[in-house]
């Protein structure tokens, strides 16, 4: 059941830029950075640790409904 909890993948830099995002979450980090005038590379972090996690989890899924 945890079997993704013991694997430690490499963690790559996703590059992007601020206008690119995949959906609303994302857009209103990007919001809230100006908002707050935050610095980038949290919100940049913020993003791609979510995407891999959202990544994980649907290979996980998929494995599973197989």
């Amino acid at each position: 059941m945890f079997e993704w909890f013991k694997k430690k993948e490499k963690f790559t830099r996703i590059k992007f830029h601020e206008e690119e995002y995949i959906d609303d979450l994302e857009k209103c980090l990007w919001e809230i950075k100006d908002e707050y005038d935050l610095p980038t590379e949290e919100i940049v972090n913020v993003v791609q640790s979510k995407r891999k996690n959202l990544d994980r989890i649907h290979k996980i899924l998929a494995k599973k409904n197989k």
